[in-house]
């Protein structure tokens, strides 16, 4: 619990100071915001969140003997998701959008759900559905150009 009271307060006064930038630039309303709205609405979102857990703390004893902060992580996934989205922001350029968020999405599918790759398709599914959802959002409802890459578009 200890870890939590710390990370809570850490992410309190992180938010705190956000919301007093974000003032200072100017929040506008909701209906004309100005460039401090969203990081003012964000920032508050998280200073309330981080006061609730600091709140549960509180409240929920856990009697569990706790070991290093790091102790039972995976760091080979963590190691291959950092890559992976390394050579992601490089080859996007290269490539387009499509092509590298499918294989992106893919590989993290297959890193992080190994439970699942009996079913092969299930990745190359999941994948091509998220893929193409958030092109059409970004790219068609809300007109946010991405990289063409292979497909010169």
């Amino acid at each position: 619990m200890t870890y939590d009271r710390w990370t809570s307060l850490f992410w309190l006064l992180l938010s705190i100071y956000v919301c007093i930038e974000s003032l200072r630039l100017g929040i506008g309303t909701p209906h004309t915001p100005k460039i401090g709205f969203f990081a003012f609405c964000t920032a508050g979102l998280l200073g309330i969140l981080s006061l609730l857990l600091f709140f549960r703390t509180f409240l929920k004893k856990d009697k569990t003997e706790r070991g290093s902060l790091f102790s039972g992580m995976l760091w080979q996934r963590v190691a291959v998701v950092v890559i992976a989205l390394v050579v992601y922001s490089v080859v996007m350029p290269l490539i387009g959008y499509l092509i590298s968020t499918f294989c992106l999405m893919t590989l993290l599918l297959w890193i992080l759900e190994p439970a699942r790759k009996r079913w092969f398709l299930w990745p190359l599914i999941t994948s091509s559905l998220t893929t193409g959802l958030s092109y059409y959002v970004f790219s068609v409802l809300l007109n946010c150009q991405f990289p063409a890459g292979l497909f010169g578009r």
